[in-house]
């Protein structure tokens, strides 16, 4: 029954597709034939039997992933799973758990030479899809300021990276370089920190973190995410050269160690630069800055920021404004620092210029002498409407009674099998509060606008539908497949 269940359900994933698929399961052989009933035991046995398009199922249970199953290694990474085989705008190569099971993949006893930082996922083609499993345990194994990645997205565009966790280990969650209209969703990265490399401070181990190398790289977006317990910062954009977009995403406790209960709200132990959202920047050397000749306009909204050691939304030296709308931020050092440089030449910090900042709510904030709710900000030289915090003409004293749920243990609310959260409640403003009235915080819509091309801003008031390539199409001409409404997966069979 399970079995007649599960085909009817990869069908309709995949529609008319016929794509092939090969399995692999805990009880596998990779002498198997890779069916349902002869699965193999390997992700890369099961990756040498499909072609581009096809997909690799992988039954629930614990793998535990050795030095023997690297797929590839050059001078700087072992690229544990090389994913090199691309897919189509109709046809993915998806990497899928099978539906209803959660497999987990634990890197764990990785060593090699001591000389490779690892890749556990690597994304080296376009079309790729990567849904419904667990990353754990991904090392490092070189000292120095280095790093690894549970997924790294250094190549492919048009991809795909759904409902995956990434956690305790020691590896940043997800880290892109190159590539353009990638979409990250529904994904968790918590308790990871690198003890190792660096000693007890923990840093570059962030949630996730887009960073592309060339302006043209554009249409990457991270939504409905996660980050908590990474010891550096939940949300990076640190020397990204293309426009990015942050949507519906939750930071809380980054900064701190990770904790022996991952939903534990009372022990912070301080490790690395403790950000929620770092949205840019491109260092303080001078002269070595990668910023372009303009620079990018990231876009942040409808993301929430609780309790990071640092800043809950920071503009990190940026050379330009970034979008911050409807966002929350709580009780960290800071809840929007607007910081930026003074330009290429100068490698001086700045009240930020450019930034356009609207429907934002700040709380309290922990650093009554260094912090604040707005800091380091031009006001002359941004846009601000309707904040909380300014003008200061319309500025809002906010209270815990605006809100539905000041309760810090809803922010680990699970998700259900296809990686939807339920409805959120913290720091949702209370209707009939005055935060509701003016529509301010992060559970409003506010306009359809988006500043990236891909899986626009979702308007609660229409029937707005798309495919997996972020094209709206008719929802009453839809074809067999999977399509997102309102941040939602559904399937037209």
């Amino acid at each position: 029954m399970r079995k007649a269940i599960f085909l009817f359900a990869l069908m309709a994933f995949f529609a008319d597709l016929q794509a092939k698929v090969v399995y692999i399961a805990t009880d596998g052989s990779d002498s198997s034939a890779g069916t349902i009933d002869a699965p193999l035991a390997t992700l890369p046995a099961a990756y040498h039997q499909i072609a581009s398009g096809d997909t690799i199922c992988i039954r629930g249970g614990r793998y535990a992933i050795t030095d023997e199953q690297v797929m590839k290694i050059d001078h700087t990474y072992a690229f544990v799973f090389a994913l090199e085989k691309g897919g189509s705008a109709d046809r993915r190569t998806c990497i899928m758990g099978y539906p209803g099971e959660r497999p987990l993949f634990d890197f764990s006893a990785l060593q090699l030479d001591g000389r490779h930082r690892f890749s556990a996922f690597y994304l080296g083609a376009d079309y790729l899809h990567l849904r419904n499993f667990d990353i754990v345990g991904v090392p490092v194994r070189m000292k120095g300021h280095t790093q690894s990645e549970c997924v790294s997205a250094r190549k492919g565009s048009h991809c795909i990276v759904e409902n995956l966790a990434m956690h305790d280990g020691m590896a940043i969650g997800y880290y892109q370089t190159a590539g353009s209209n990638n979409l990250v969703l529904n994904c968790d990265a918590y308790n990871n920190y690198d003890d190792y490399s660096e000693g007890a401070y923990g840093g570059n181990v962030d949630g996730f973190g887009i960073h592309v190398q060339k302006t043209s790289e554009t249409g990457n977006a991270i939504r409905y995410c996660r980050a908590w317990r990474n010891s550096d910062d939940g949300f990076d954009l640190i020397n990204n050269l293309a426009p990015a977009e942050f949507d519906h995403c939750w930071a809380f406790y980054n900064g701190y160690r990770p904790a022996a209960d991952a939903h534990d709200t009372t022990a912070f132990l301080s490790a690395g630069d403790g950000n929620g959202f770092k949205a840019g920047g491109y260092g303080m050397n001078a002269g070595t800055t990668k910023c372009p000749a303009e620079c990018p306009q990231n876009y942040i909204h409808h993301c929430v920021a609780y309790r990071n050691k640092a800043n809950g939304l920071y503009a990190n030296h940026h050379m330009g404004g970034c979008r911050w709308e409807y966002n929350a931020s709580w009780q960290n050092r800071s809840n929007y620092n607007m910081v930026n440089r003074k330009s290429n030449e100068e490698a001086v910090d700045v009240p930020g210029y450019g930034h356009i900042l609207k429907h934002n709510v700040s709380f309290t904030f922990t650093d009554t002498s260094k912090g604040g709710h707005l800091v380091n900000c031009d006001a002359d030289r941004c846009t601000i409407e309707n904040n909380t915090f300014a003008p200061a003409e319309t500025a809002v004293a906010v209270s815990a009674s605006m809100f539905v749920s000041t309760d810090p243990a809803t922010l680990f609310a699970p998700r259900d099998a296809e990686g939807n959260l339920p409805e959120m409640v913290f720091m949702r403003a209370k209707q009939g509060s005055i935060l509701s009235e003016r529509q301010m915080g992060w559970a409003f819509e506010g306009s359809s606008e988006t500043a990236i091309p891909l899986l626009a801003a979702h308007d609660l008031h229409d029937a707005a539908v798309y495919n997996l390539n972020g094209i709206q199409v008719n929802p009453r001409a839809l074809h067999k497949g999977l399509y997102i409404k309102q941040g939602k997966k559904f399937v037209v069979k």
